[in-house]
């Protein structure tokens, strides 16, 4: 610790930090002289004052500190008369370290100077030899053999120039370490992300060094690592790790809707569905695969069993004969595109008999009058809802769709679907109707819209039993033929896209649209009752098709595979409350998780599950039982990869 008192100005009025040397007297009895050492090393101190020239005399200068001005004054010369032996002066502490650190300086240049001579039989075997570090870890020396050194050493190959260079410069083993390995975040920063609280810039080598050989595992980290950045300190996971979230491990809900409290309490515990009922949770959850999330198995073997009849039940009407109060189709038109109906050949027939048998009879044949009837609507019903939409139309107002929709119909008897086609791909402003429309014939349509246009049902020639497209009587459907039909997803994602502005001539044709097709009671919307329908945060929304796995926590890894290994499947039922699944997914009977799915946002929800706490887990993974280290469950880097253009850049150098 520096004396405090070293510096006042009663004891030197002239050391300063930047001094080369100290008073001899000062290091030898600690009472430094008035004026100290020369620059250059030579004392200064030899006379008690230097004396100053006023007009033709000289004066005394001596400081009051020392006594002031002398009895005898200065000599005629100007010399003082208080003058001493001088003492030896000491180079400061500042001048020792700076003399030391040039040494060093040389030291350092001698050592690169020799290896740089060393030239081994011209292949710098003995340079090497010299600077070896050590060896590679395995997967870095298979990388690195082509170009050795180079690989991550810039300067390993280059003239002296460049080493002595290198000696004096860090070099950047991150952006080295970046030819390889790629991370979905900026690589320099804690956890390759930006968090709320500010983290320090970090480089690999702060926790990965090499050269430690081939078997070394320089991934692994010690809590204390973790410690440096993060300031909760945390002794061990069973102590003072801070508890889970109020919803772990549900933060975000299923992508389907399947009750686990309603299944599990009625339906698999009806007699009716016994045989049926899984076993146990291994019958619905594919556990051979089980890591972070244990899958749903998938429709065909698990739901399948019960819902797949309900399926094909689940029709969709596109379009629906209206009622029209009077008849604007041309006959003729109708005529010559369709040819005649089954009617109208029946009472050609009729006629070609009677005047058969008057000819035969010898009476005059007298050809028939046709008198046109009194037109009445064959269809008593409204339009449909999906037509309506496409038509912008109002669905139960005959004087407004009467005119286009009989315009349409003609259409589709001329152009078959083409003009449905056409709408739909208007309305969702995009090419959709290869999927919506898919498998739809032209000549069903065309049979359909003929009938129509006479004022007839459709009258299907088959019973449609297989599914797909087909008429009957007045409607044209859609019947799907399997679970996960293309046809279904394609309809139900047209209605959640066809939105339209609530001023809008056409809103609510929309809005009634959407609850034709989107009623989980009714038609394909039945797929709703069991597909989630999102919000996503870009402001798009979509029914969830598919199995989400959760992308919450990152930074936290899981096995379920290990654990269900503990639990033992094969002797332990995974049904056992106290043994199986549910010693740590415990059904929460109360939860309003129906009400979830009721709204758009996937993250405002309930589980059917309580949530699971720390204690769950320190039941084993505690002191002196299972590990509980910060890496166990705990992961640095986001979504590391590698470049494969490492590959081509190893094998360009094989090739040079």
């Amino acid at each position: 610790m520096m004396d405090p008192e070293k510096f006042k100005h009663d004891s030197s009025r002239y050391e300063r930090p930047t001094r080369k040397f100290t008073c001899g007297r000062a290091a030898s009895w600690g009472k430094p002289c008035e004026f100290g050492p020369h620059v250059s090393g030579r004392c200064g101190g030899t006379s008690e004052c230097r004396p100053a020239k006023v007009g033709d005399r000289w004066e005394c200068r001596r400081s009051a500190i020392a006594g002031g001005p002398c009895k005898d004054g200065p000599g005629p010369d100007g010399t003082c008369s208080c003058t001493h032996p001088p003492c030896l002066p000491k180079r400061s502490l500042r001048s020792l370290r700076g003399i030391l650190a040039a040494s060093a300086f040389a030291l350092v240049i001698a050592v690169i100077a020799l290896m740089l001579s060393l030239g081994g039989g011209g292949n710098g075997s003995a340079r090497d030899a010299i600077i070896e570090a050590g060896d590679l870890t395995g997967g870095h020396a298979n990388f690195t053999s082509s170009l050795g050194c180079k690989s991550c050493h810039s300067a390993h190959d280059e003239d002296a120039g460049d080493w002595f260079l290198a000696a004096f410069e860090e070099e950047d083993m991150t952006g080295q370490c970046l030819d390889c390995h790629t991370f979905g975040g900026d690589p320099r920063l804690g956890h390759n992300a930006k968090f709320a609280a500010k983290t320090q810039a970090t480089e690999c080598v702060m926790c990965h060094t090499e050269h430690k050989g081939e078997d070394a595992d320089i991934k692994l980290m010690s809590d204390r690592q973790c410690s440096n950045c993060h300031e909760n300190e945390i002794d061990s996971f069973s102590e003072n790790h801070p508890q889970f979230s109020d919803k772990f491990p549900h933060e975000r809900r299923t992508s389907v809707q399947f009750n686990h409290v309603s299944h599990l309490s009625k339906h698999f515990a009806d007699q009716r569905f016994t045989e049926r009922a899984p076993a146990d949770c291994t019958s619905c959850h594919a556990v051979d695969t089980a890591a972070r999330a244990v899958e749903p198995a998938g429709f065909d073997k698990t739901c399948a069993q019960c819902h797949t009849s309900a399926i094909k039940e689940r029709e969709l009407v596109v379009l629906r004969l209206p009622e029209f109060e009077e008849n604007l189709i041309d006959g003729d038109a109708v005529l010559e595109a369709c040819g005649p109906t089954l009617e109208t050949w029946e009472m050609v027939r009729e006629n070609m008999a009677e005047m058969t048998d008057a000819i035969e009879a010898g009476d005059d044949v007298e050809l028939p009058e046709f008198e046109e009837e009194d037109y009445e609507a064959v269809s008593l019903e409204e339009g449909d809802p999906i037509s309506a939409f496409l038509l912008g139309m109002v669905a139960d107002d005959p004087e407004s769709y009467g005119e286009p929709m009989q315009e349409f119909i003609m259409r589709l008897v001329e152009e078959g679907p083409a003009p449905l086609a056409e709408l739909v791909d208007e309305h969702a402003g995009e090419e959709v109707s290869p999927i919506l429309l898919s498998g739809l014939n032209a000549e069903l349509v065309k049979r359909v819209a003929c009938a129509w246009a006479a004022n007839l049902e459709y009258e299907a020639p088959a019973e449609n039993s297989l599914g797909g497209w087909h008429g009957e009587a007045l409607e044209l459907r859609y019947a799907p033929v399997r679970h996960a039909d293309p046809v279904a997803k394609g309809w139900v994602a047209f209605a959640l896209n066809s939105n339209v502005e609530e001023d809008d001539d056409n809103a609510d044709a929309a809005e009634a649209m959407h609850e034709a097709i989107l009623n989980p009671k009714e038609g394909v919307g039945a797929c709703t009752k069991c597909h989630a329908i999102s919000e996503a945060e870009d402001g798009t929304v979509g029914a969830e098709w598919h199995y989400r796995p959760s992308n919450a926590r990152p930074y936290t890894t899981y096995s379920h595979g290990a654990h269900i290994t503990l639990l033992d499947p094969e002797g332990v039922n995974l049904m056992d409350p106290e043994n199986g699944c549910r010693t740590c997914h415990k059904v929460n009977e109360a939860a309003p998780y129906q009400d979830s799915f009721g709204q758009r946002d996937p993250h405002h929800f309930e589980s059917n599950f309580f949530p699971i706490n720390r204690e769950t887990c320190a039941q084993c993974h505690s002191e002196g039982q299972v590990q509980q280290d910060c890496q166990l469950c705990h992961v640095y880097h986001a979504d590391p990869g590698f470049d494969l253009r490492m590959v081509e850049h190893d094998k360009a150098a094989i090739e040079e």
